[in-house]
């Protein structure tokens, strides 16, 4: 089946035809929930804006997801994945955003612990903190949330050594599978952060990724954030792993022979895509410097190329997640001009935040998605 549009009615907060992005898709069994902030229409400014502290905006949040959920079916006991991403200016009231989180949240699917990235700022500027789930648990599909390279005491493991904890977090996630009878074989999808200090070492990880992650390598997604979640740390991790048999697509395989990750992976019927930025692998050559709507022409350019070789189609991208550097976001409303003239509706659920840097800093954006499998 197709990805469905959950179209909540009402939505007293935005009017939700204007985007190239849809407010959830239920897809592959679960419901895919767009990022959330507290972002409301105000008649009398004629514009979109955002009020409150940061449990004010939290609570906000919570109520838009709360009314999407309600118009799919669903309640706040079946979210399966939470990302919280809080700004370096939401950061200091980061237990009043948390404590914000409804008291049965994942209840219904064994419990869930969110994860948390600390962004530069949101797209909507005076926002602190956006909320993105995935309700409904998806076949197969283990989400190992926020690895962090913390001991049981609360310390930082090996101090300073940011390949070293690169390392320890992935042999962490593989632990964390266990449980579930999945090592780290099984993995489908990692998103890293890590901050732009660790920059010129991030090279230096790809001896532990080949010996831990070879050969199908997962699809994954790099990013330089202003700080992490726990003092110390260097990286974290957030891990997904299929129970099901996983298949590498094999997209510009000579140009990828020699990378760490995979352009995509498909598992239990959904097509995880990497981050894909404006790095034209044929040439080497960055594309468009300096425009980030050209930029983004690209990147969907290349997802609707990746989908195609896997046997599906960028239509039915299920969720996207746009990280955009501070100096692309200026002209972050190009992207959604180009999102409205490559994809059809429904749109993808999507996130969109604003990050201290990518792995280049000729690059502006760079896009994760999920796709179905037809």
């Amino acid at each position: 089946m197709a990805p469905q549009e959950i179209t909540p009615e009402p939505f007293p907060w935005l009017d939700t035809s204007r985007y190239s992005f849809s407010q959830g898709i239920e897809a592959g069994g679960a419901a895919w929930l767009a990022g959330q902030t507290a972002g409301a229409y105000d008649a009398e400014s004629g514009r979109v804006t955002v009020r409150g502290d940061g449990a004010e905006q939290a609570s906000v949040c919570w109520a838009k997801v709360e009314a999407v959920l309600d118009a799919a079916g669903r309640d706040i006991s079946e979210c399966s994945e939470v990302t919280e991403y809080i700004t370096v200016a939401g950061a200091p009231e980061r237990d009043a955003i948390t404590a914000q989180q409804p008291h049965s949240l994942g209840s219904a699917v064994g419990g869930v612990r969110p994860s948390t990235f600390i962004v530069e700022s949101l797209v909507r500027p005076e926002a602190l903190v956006e909320v993105e789930v995935v309700a409904g648990p998806l076949d197969g599909l283990v989400h190992v949330p926020q690895v962090l390279p913390v001991d049981d005491d609360g310390n930082a493991v090996l101090g300073g050594d940011f390949v070293g904890q690169c390392e320890w977090a992935l042999e962490e996630a593989g632990r964390r599978l266990e449980p579930h009878g999945m090592d780290l074989s099984n993995v489908v999808r990692i998103v890293q952060q890590t901050t732009a200090a660790t920059r010129r070492q991030y090279n230096e990880t790809a001896e532990a990724r080949r010996r831990l992650l070879a050969p199908q390598f997962p699809s994954s997604t790099g990013l330089l954030m202003p700080e992490l979640p726990h003092p110390g740390a260097l990286v974290a991790l957030d891990v997904w792993a299929s129970a099901h048999p996983k298949t590498v697509v094999p997209y510009l395989a000579d140009a990828y022979s020699s990378l760490t990750f995979s352009p995509a992976v498909e598992a239990g019927g959904l097509l995880f895509i990497s981050g894909t930025t404006a790095f034209n692998l044929g040439t080497g050559e960055t594309v468009a410097e300096g425009d980030i709507g050209r930029q983004a022409e690209f990147v969907y350019g290349e997802i609707a190329a990746i989908c195609e070789m896997a046997g599906t189609s960028i239509d039915n991208l299920v969720k996207t997640v746009e990280y955009v550097t501070p100096d692309g976001v200026g002209d972050y409303r190009a992207v959604g001009e180009v999102r409205q003239r490559v994809m059809g509706r429904p749109f993808p659920a999507s996130t969109g935040v604003v990050v201290s840097g990518l792995l280049s800093r000729r690059w502006l954006i760079e896009v994760e998605a999920v796709a179905l499998m037809p």
